[in-house]
């Protein structure tokens, strides 16, 4: 039984009911046509608005990167163009020549080329031209040289010049405009605020005028061709028509564009006897201005009555229907006729439309087979191309399960294995660091060529270069899981070891049992990676455990921050170096993630530097490299740890010998702070905290410079004190004991004693009977 709407009649019906509604929204939009009168306002700001965003894209995309590039010249390191010390030294000069074509390479959309002339010397540097020679009074001038005696001429510190047609081959002189492309060159002084008569040096960038002309076409479709850049004196800078670049206007558009002071709501000058409204803005980075032209018909719409437009909108919507009803209808009743339509544009040769249509598909379908076959062919010569992709996808997860497979065999990879595991392998190290670019890719290709080469049973090795000069090694294989693991991992050490003299570290994910499932294990020794720094004894890090120290939120304890800055302070060799290694113990154990780790182990560097600052010295290296550039210098914890206790021990040996000159002073200080808190803490350990040397040095200090030892000052002082409060009426043993100090009564009886040969009370007694108190 034939399904409703599925006969031609049903569908026609459809296509006309079709026509009808087209009709009646057309009728309808009539009164929304005739009463909007604002239209063509509208029209006219968006003319504004699309100009000035012409406008903004030049100046952004031109002007201000072409000042960018300036100063990527003037002031980076890219390309130093300070010529004092030039002259006859042409390896600099071939380096500033390679720096300007490398910069007009990275702007090749924009840039035809650059020139540096020095003014001293009278030589040009060209990213075209290579060296010439520039003649103060040459005997002509061309675009290769005009832009000099303009920029000596102006006193500004920049110029735009007009556009020239240049030649496309600079070494060859054409005068046919056919083989001249326009360039517009932007001249600016060197040094920066030097004007053009007192600079060192001038610097010109050749712009292309085709990217201006670019923009305009891509923001102004419908009006590029009527659409003109001119300079302040009337001289066309950009334009559609090539012919009317650099030239002043005759009887044309620009001549009365110059004439007529323009507002942003346009003005209706007349042009060729045509009604226009001319549109136009201004650059802020230059005093270029850019019109561009419509007709007034595009503007306005004459309309006679709502009868007229009613009977025009009717036609328009009868034809519309039609039309759809025939797109309709032949779209459900010729299929096939579809088919061919789609074959034949798509065919190379239109000579093949005249056959007749079944041998026509016949003919498609054979040269389509050939097309297949050569498509084969490309596929396998860019077979390690595709591989790499493939590869890098899969370790991202960027496949279905379906389209993985398919994929693989595309690139012949077998998928007949029962385990995957992944390995990455980072060989940055102190020696990498050291080797060229060149000899870096080369290593890194031939590893990858050996684990592929590598011929173990049962097995096959997968490497790919990722983008961080990492190798990603997937092991495939059907053999036991741990010894091969293993194997594979002494010989990539033995591999870097004996080809490289390069020491690799490596991480292995877990054991998978679908190729789907390999990039799990690849994040997971992605992840494993970054705990080689602190574990760099291991071979391999493989512990699935440290996994959960990157989501642990574990945050080591103040105190051996606290308990390294102290000992640093004091300058205990021996306290700093044991603060420094329990701190190390302490992230090797703890669950704490690996980045966590990195700015703990910062942090101590960020003390070391604070109190080095405080005292104003500097360790020997400080010339070269900043202590956290060194810092990052160090690929494992081991080598962090020997620096930094080689720091501590070079910095308190420094103090010791500058205390060595201030002794007497420090001495003086001690008893200073002593006297004025006999109350409080006089502990060796915090008073030499106090005057920043360590306790061992200051006892020793004290006993050279008092001739007793530090205990038995402080108790002595402590013993005057007391003396002193004793003499004051209505005071306890109690209160004088905690005034000089002593927390117990017991304590500081035992010690006056000592001193005094009585206790305190009797010596109170003795007083009050002599009538001191």
């Amino acid at each position: 039984m034939r399904k409703p709407f599925q006969s031609v009649r049903s569908k026609m019906v459809l296509s006309y009911l079709a026509v009808v509604l087209v009709i009646a929204l057309l009728f309808g939009s009539i009164f929304y046509l005739f009463f909007s009168h604002q239209y063509s306002k509208e029209i006219r700001i968006n003319n504004q608005l699309s100009l000035k965003s012409t406008v903004n894209t030049i100046e952004s995309s031109v002007i201000q990167k072409v000042n960018q590039v300036y100063l990527s010249l003037a002031l980076g390191n890219a390309a130093n163009i300070n010529l004092d010390s030039l002259q006859g030294n042409h390896s600099k000069i071939l380096d500033i020549e390679q720096s300007l074509k490398n910069m007009v390479q990275n702007y090749s959309d924009l840039i035809e080329a650059i020139h540096v002339y020095d003014t001293k010397n009278n030589f040009i540097v060209s990213s075209v031209y290579g060296l010439l020679l520039y003649e103060d009074t040459p005997s002509s001038v061309d675009h290769t040289t005009d832009w000099i005696a303009a920029m000596k001429e102006t006193p500004e510190s920049s110029l735009w010049m007009k556009t020239r047609m240049v030649p496309q081959d600079a070494y060859i002189e054409s005068r046919e405009q056919s083989n001249r492309s326009p360039l517009i060159s932007y001249v600016h002084s060197y040094p920066f605020q030097s004007s053009g008569q007192d600079s060192k040096a001038l610097i010109a960038i050749d712009i292309k005028e085709s990217a201006i002309s670019q923009i305009i076409k891509n923001m102004l479709p419908a009006d590029y061709a009527n659409t003109l850049i001119i300079d302040q004196d009337g001289t066309v800078i950009s334009a559609a028509d090539k012919t009317l670049i650099g030239t002043f206007t005759e009887e044309n558009l620009t001549q009365s564009l110059l004439s007529y002071p323009s507002s942003e709501e346009g003005f209706t000058p007349v042009f060729n006897y045509d009604s226009h409204v001319v549109t136009q803005d201004q650059f802020k980075g230059n005093a270029w201005r850019i019109y561009t032209t419509t007709p007034n018909e595009s503007f306005y719409y004459k309309l006679d009555s709502l009868k007229e437009i009613s009977v025009l909108l009717g036609l328009l919507a009868v034809a519309v229907g039609i039309a759809m009803s025939s797109l309709f209808t032949r779209a459900n009743y010729s299929p096939l006729k579809r088919i061919l339509n789609n074959i034949k544009s798509r065919m190379d040769s239109p000579t093949s439309l005249k056959q007749d249509e079944y041998r026509f598909i016949d003919t498609t379908i054979n040269s389509l087979s050939n097309k297949v076959d050569s498509l084969e062919e490309t596929l396998q010569a860019n077979h390690k191309m595709i591989k790499h992709s493939i590869m890098l996808n899969m370790l991202n997860n960027r496949f279905t399960p379906e389209e993985l497979t398919e994929q693989l065999q595309s690139v012949h990879i077998s998928i007949a294995y029962t385990r995957f595991r992944c390995i990455v392998i980072d060989p940055v190290n102190e020696k990498w660091k050291d080797l060229q670019p060149r000899q870096l890719q080369h290593t890194l290709y031939t590893m990858i060529q050996q684990l592929e080469m590598a011929e173990m049973e049962g097995t096959q090795l997968l490497a790919e270069e990722l983008q961080d000069h990492k190798i990603a090694v997937i092991i495939c294989t059907n053999q036991s899981e741990e010894p091969l693991s293993d194997l594979i991992v002494d010989f990539i050490h033995t591999e870097a070891k004996t080809r490289f003299d390069l020491d690799f570290v490596l991480s292995l994910g877990g054991w998978v049992e679908h190729f789907t499932e390999v990039y799990t294990s690849y994040h997971q020794a992605n992840t494993l990676i970054r705990y080689s720094y602190f574990f760099p004894d291991q071979s391999a890090i493989q512990d699935l455990d440290l996994l959960n120290r990157e989501t642990s939120s574990l945050e080591i304890p103040d105190s051996y921050l606290v308990n390294f800055e102290k000992k640093l302070q004091t300058r205990d060799v021996h306290g700093t170096v044991q603060a420094i290694q329990e701190l190390v113990s302490q992230i090797k154990e703890g669950m704490y993630s690996s980045e966590y780790s990195r700015i703990i182990l910062l942090k101590t560097v960020s003390i070391y530097s604070e109190c080095i600052h405080q005292v104003r010295w500097q360790p020997t290296e400080a010339h070269t490299l900043s202590l956290y550039k060194q810092f990052s210098l160090f690929y494992n914890i081991n080598r962090y740890s020997e620096w930094m206790i080689h720091l501590v021990t070079e910095f308190v040996m420094h103090m010791e010998k500058r205390s060595e000159v201030r002794s007497v002073d420090t001495i003086s200080a001690v008893k200073i702070y002593i006297q004025e808190n006999l109350s409080g803490d006089l502990t060796l350990d915090h008073v030499s905290e106090q005057v920043f040397i360590s306790p061992k040095y200051l006892s020793k200090l004290f006993k050279e410079e008092t001739g007793i030892v530090y205990s038995e000052y402080v108790t002595n002082q402590r013993m005057e004190r007391a003396r002193e409060l004793m003499t004051q009426r209505e005071i306890t043993v109690e209160q004088v004991a905690n005034t000089v100090g002593y927390r117990t009564p017991a304590y500081f009886i035992k010690k006056f004693k000592e001193i005094h040969g009585c206790t305190p009370k009797n010596f109170m007694r003795s007083l009050m009977e002599q009538g001191s108190i």
